[in-house]
C-alpha cells in the first residue's frame, strides 16, 4: 500500500491516484494564482467619481459589469469632417452644470445591443478617463443619456485587469491621476 498525503491508496489504483493528486494541485495553483491577481485589483463601489481627461471634468459613473463598452452622456452631437476623417463635437456638462465642449474623431461605429433587444448605432471615440488611480484611453460610444441616472457608463472594457467590484458600495474612490 502506498500513502499520499493522508490518503492511502493500492498500488493498483496508481493511474487514479496520479489524477487526483493532478487535479489537487491544478486547483491549488488556481486558487494561488487568482488570490495573487485579485490583489491586484483596485476595489471600487459600483457607482464612482470619473475623470475626463485632459479637460479634468468630473462625473458620477456607474461601474457596469454587465456592459462591454463605455457609454457617455452625449445628447447633441455634431459631425463634420476634418483632415480627411468624420470627427464629432458635443458638450460635457459635470454636476455644477459647468459645460465643456469635446471635439473628437470617431473612430468607429459600434452597435451596441440595448437592453430589450433591439441594436443602436452609436459612434465611438477615444477619451481618457481616471477612476481612483487607474488612467486608460478608452473606447467610448456617444449616446444621450438623458432619462438615466449617471452621464457616464464604464463597461468591462475598461474595468478588466484593474478593478474588483463591489456591489455592495458607492464611491470607495476619488479620481487621483494627477501627471
Amino acid at each position: 500500500m502506498v500513502v499520499i498525503g493522508i490518503y492511502p491508496f493500492n498500488k493498483d489504483h496508481t493511474l487514479y491516484s496520479r489524477r487526483i493528486i493532478r487535479t489537487a494541485t491544478i486547483i491549488l495553483l488556481m486558487c494561488v494564482f487568482n488570490q495573487s491577481s485579485a490583489s491586484a485589483l483596485v476595489a471600487a463601489g459600483w457607482i464612482e467619481k470619473a475623470q475626463v481627461l485632459p479637460q479634468g471634468i468630473t462625473l458620477h459613473a456607474k461601474l457596469d459589469t454587465g456592459a462591454k463598452t463605455t457609454s457617455i452622456h452625449a445628447p447633441e452631437t455634431e459631425f463634420y469632417e476634418k483632415n480627411g476623417g468624420r470627427w464629432v463635437r458635443f458638450k460635457l456638462t459635470d454636476d455644477n452644470e459647468n459645460a465643456t465642449v469635446i471635439e473628437a474623431k470617431v473612430v468607429r461605429d459600434a452597435k451596441i445591443k440595448r437592453h430589450y433587444g433591439k441594436q443602436q448605432v452609436r459612434p465611438v471615440i477615444m477619451l481618457e478617463i481616471c477612476i481612483g488611480n487607474i488612467r486608460k484611453n478608452e473606447e467610448v460610444n456617444l449616446v444621450d443619456r438623458s432619462n438615466l441616472n449617471y452621464p457616464l457608463l464604464v463597461g468591462r472594457n475598461f474595468l478588466k485587469g484593474a478593478f474588483l467590484i463591489d456591489s455592495g458600495s458607492t464611491y470607495r474612490l476619488l479620481p487621483d491621476c494627477s501627471d
